[in-house]
């Protein structure tokens, strides 16, 4: 972007303030730090010393009840307040044993509800217990359908083994069970009329009987005839006995005629159509009961279908019934425990009630109207910061000071930790992450109240008989932990092990013995590039004609141990007054080539730097700072060839 007009002149005007300010700062800085270094290298310094150490975390918290009892609206799509118990009110045992009424919510509607409700539930349970019934009786006739049709199998069965024999009736229906394709002939029985039996057997030989005993008939009457005719010729009987003689010979031969054919008829017709007939019968009574099985199948499957589902109706109906009747019955919220009642937009901050809690106002189903806290009973919650959090266990004793009484110190222990870090400290601040946790509180009266602020210190260990100093006392040098002896000589660099710390002292494991002088803030380091080979050991006599470059290297607490969180101090370097040759070096004091308005500049220089940031990222490049010096050199020297022509 080009720099032009009156940008040019705001350009060269901030520069030099900003050169002005900055080599001032240096001056003042370097002049008064050498001027009282020595002579207070040794009025601020610590006597290390043996002692008991406490490690502990510091928090702030709120007091809460323990047992909070939530009081919610379980109306089903909201509700309108009709009464209220007052804000504030104590709820007595006497109170919870009446039942008194805390909330009521408006139950017209429901009520409308309930009387239709009713007249579905009473039909359902008609048709419930009906189809019940149903299915009993269906199960009965089922039954008898069954039996009749296994005794229809069985007396066709006998039938067929009473005719055709128990053995032939049985290969018969065998055979055809194997295989109905191969089905044998009945007639084909009478082949060998041995196999047969039963009332065909019987017929058989009835019939074949007959024509034995007819054809004997008719050769007895044919002999008769024969000696008759013979008596006749000689005139020894009369003709009459002669015609006699003859019918009895025809009709034994009629006779005989017949028998044979009765036979014949038996065995192509009757015997035949009878055997197939009872064998048919026994087929088709196996067939019904086959039927007979499907049917009371299909029966049974539709008598418990419309059960099922009648039964289906009739639970759907009750519920909702009873939850009719549970949404009336929850209209009214009676007190089930003592304790304070607090409206929940009281708390509107912590996350409660949108609604103004009040008579006349619509309430959401699971909404929070109140909370019944019992003031006996008392926590605190506190918020532990994410560096201090794998500290705190469970049941660590803590000392508690509650801000309505600074005066009194009362006891507690960790109860909970949460896993996860508190949601809500994200609306405030996102890089904020703090674990809820929860801290008893013993000895409460009447006096402490839920919501007040209280500060809650974790003991978090005791330790016995260590060395200790004060944490200022402590530097990083090279990645080492050092601190500065005082000695007749100036301050001396003693490396030192450190171990656990607290917010004010430094266990020191290493480095130090009782009784040493140690300085309470460590001097600053010169410059490399200054540090001369003679005085390179000597840190609080600067060399005569030279300027002392140093860097604070004292750390807060959060430097001792390594992994802290912590800031660290930056590096302030010094200038030779009213250099103003290479300001880029001098401001980018982490190096990156790039100087940070936000870090890098003092605050009371931003407003006069911020225009030079041309393309606006909130960083000075070199190329910024180049075209920023040369408008100014050129307007400098513009500036003074007016002032001489004047």
């Amino acid at each position: 972007m080009a720099i032009t007009g009156k940008n040019k002149r705001k350009i060269i005007l901030v520069a030099i303030i900003a050169g002005i300010i900055l080599a001032g700062s240096a001056i003042y800085r370097w002049t008064h730090h050498d001027r009282s270094s020595t002579a207070s290298s040794f009025s601020s310094s610590f006597i290390v010393r043996r002692g008991d150490l406490t490690m502990s975390v510091t928090e702030s918290g709120t007091i809460k009840a323990r047992n909070a009892v939530e009081i919610k609206s379980q109306v089903e799509r909201g509700a309108t307040l009709v009464s209220l118990v007052p804000e504030g009110s104590y709820i007595t045992a006497e109170d919870v044993a009446n039942g008194k009424i805390l909330v009521e919510l408006d139950s017209s509607g429901l009520r409308d509800n309930i009387n239709q409700q009713q007249i579905a539930y009473n039909t359902a349970e008609a048709n419930y217990t009906e189809a019940k019934e149903s299915l009993i009786i269906m199960k009965n006739q089922n039954d008898s359908d069954v039996q009749q049709g296994l005794m229809n199998v069985k007396f066709a069965g006998m039938d067929l083994q009473k005719y055709l024999g128990e053995e032939t009736a049985d290969a018969m229906v065998g055979g055809y069970k194997a295989d109905p394709n191969q089905r044998s002939e009945i007639t084909a029985l009478l082949d060998d009329p041995n196999q047969l039996g039963g009332e065909s057997l019987q017929r058989y030989r009835e019939l074949t009987s007959n024509i034995d005993l007819a054809k004997e008939e008719l050769e007895r009457a044919a002999e008769d005839l024969f000696w008759t005719q013979k008596l006749y010729d000689k005139d020894y009987v009369a003709e009459s006995e002669l015609k006699t003689a003859q019918l009895k010979s025809k009709r034994m031969t009629i006779q005989w005629a017949q028998s044979k054919t009765s036979l014949d008829l038996f065995i192509r017709y009757e015997f035949a159509k009878q055997a197939e007939k009872l064998f048919s019968d026994y087929l088709e009574a196996e067939r019904q009961l086959e039927r007979i099985y499907a049917q009371t199948r299909s029966k049974l499957a539709q008598a418990e279908a419309r059960l099922s589902s009648s039964e289906a109706k009739y639970r759907l109906n009750k519920e909702q019934l009873e939850r009719i009747e549970k949404q009336i019955k929850a209209c009214t919220m009676r007190a089930t425990e003592p304790g304070l009642v607090i409206y929940a937009s009281s708390n509107r901050r912590w996350g409660g009630s949108r609604t103004n809690i009040a008579v006349g106002e619509q309430i959401r189903e699971r909404e929070l109207i109140m909370t019944i806290t019992d003031e006996n009973e008392m926590d605190v919650d506190v918020k532990v910061h994410e560096t201090n959090v794998d500290k705190v266990r469970v049941g660590q004793s803590v000392k508690i000071v509650i801000d309505a009484q600074p005066d009194k110190v009362f006891t507690g222990e960790v109860l909970k930790i949460a896993p996860l870090p508190d949601p809500q400290a994200f609306f405030g601040n996102p890089d904020l992450k703090v674990y809820a946790t929860d801290v008893s509180l013993e000895g409460v009266g009447k006096s402490i109240k839920p919501g007040m602020s209280a500060r809650v210190e974790i003991l978090i260990a005791q330790l016995a008989d260590v060395l200790s100093i004060p944490i200022q006392c402590v530097a990083n040098r090279a990645g080492r932990k050092v601190c500065y002896l005082a000695t007749a000589n100036g301050p001396k660099e003693q490396v030192i092990q450190t171990g656990v710390f607290n917010d004010r002292f430094v266990q020191v494991l290493e480095g130090l013995q009782e009784g040493q002088q140690v300085l309470l803030s460590p001097p600053r380091l010169m410059m490399a590039a200054d540090k001369s080979p003679e005085g390179k050991d000597d840190i609080s006599k600067p060399k005569k004609g030279t300027q002392k470059n140093r860097k604070s290297d004292s750390l807060p607490s959060e430097r001792v141990l390594e992994g802290s969180k912590g800031p660290a101090r930056k590096a302030e370097e010094s200038a030779t007054p009213g250099d103003m040759s290479d300001p880029m070096k001098r401001m980018d004091t982490n190096g990156d080539g790039k100087i940070d308005l936000s870090s890098e500049v003092p605050e009371q220089a931003r407003q006069f730097t911020a225009p030079l940031d041309t393309n606006k990222d909130g960083f000075l490049d070199k190329k910024e700072m180049e075209a920023a010096k040369t408008f100014g050199g050129k307007q400098g020297q513009l500036r003074g060839n007016q002032g001489q022509s004047q």
